[in-house]
């Protein structure tokens, strides 16, 4: 939470390499670039700017920082990349994903719309912007934050969405279960849509906020194409899906 400046850092260097493996479509965990909670002190973000957890000593805008850096290396490796953090608008925090194209191009604007009241219920603001879905050369790109998926996964279906890149800050129990199989039935599938999921973790296994890891890739039908598992490292999950669009009804 908050180490904004090694974050990035570690995300930049994470996207780099997924890029020099190939990847075309890049997808952060949420809030990766700000924090999003401390699973081992059960810290919370506070839009009081008198407690010592107030949001706003990291927040940023968009555009901004965060977007700049990131953007030069969207276009340098051609590559379209979520950008997850705590947007600053105007005093107005929001959980926010950033869709950048292969030229580094904002193209989609995300800000989280089911909040979770334990997580940024007390401190972000419910995005109003429309549900987020845009044309690329690898269909309709569609994007959702961790618990907009009991509200937006229909939402995108009814958009045509193809891909839904998908920014998770899971809280457990029941994590491995929930990747494994009960997502990827009862949305991916149910929706006709693929999924390209990525979750948080940690550095050591000490923290007591459980469901960290199995960040993962899902086809249209629910059928797992890559996962990761828990291990307290960062780790790039990777996988080929079928260019192949849902047929317009």
């Amino acid at each position: 939470m908050g180490c904004v400046e090694s974050n990035r850092a570690l995300l930049l260097a994470l996207v780099s390499e997924a890029a020099s493996n190939g990847a075309k479509i890049i997808v952060m965990p949420e809030c990766a670039v700000t924090g999003y909670m401390n699973p081992a002190r059960d810290d919370v973000w506070s839009c009081v700017a008198t407690n010592p957890l107030y949001v706003g000593k990291f927040a940023e805008p968009v555009p901004g920082p965060s977007t700049h850096e990131f953007s030069r290396i969207a276009s340098n490796r051609a590559v379209y990349l979520i950008v997850s953090l705590v947007e600053d608008s105007d005093g107005h925090f929001y959980n926010a994903q950033i869709l950048l194209n292969h030229r580094g191009e904002i193209v989609a604007h995300h800000r989280k719309k089911n909040l979770w009241p334990p997580g940024d219920g007390t401190w972000a603001t419910a995005g109003e912007l429309p549900v987020q879905v845009v044309d690329s050369e690898y269909g309709r790109l569609g994007l959702m934050i961790c618990y907009d998926v009991h509200v937006l996964a229909t939402e995108l279906a009814k958009l045509h969405a193809d891909i839904v890149l998908y920014s998770i800050g899971w809280y457990g129990p029941n994590t491995e279960n929930w990747f494994r199989n009960i997502f990827p039935d009862r949305f991916a599938r149910a929706n006709h849509f693929a999924v390209i999921g990525a979750n948080w973790t940690v550095d050591n296994l000490r923290e007591k906020w459980p469901g960290q890891g199995w960040s993962f890739a899902c086809d249209r039908e629910g059928h797992l194409l890559d996962i990761a598992d828990d291990a307290p490292k960062p780790k790039i999950v990777y996988a080929m899906l079928s260019l192949a669009v849902r047929e317009q009804k």
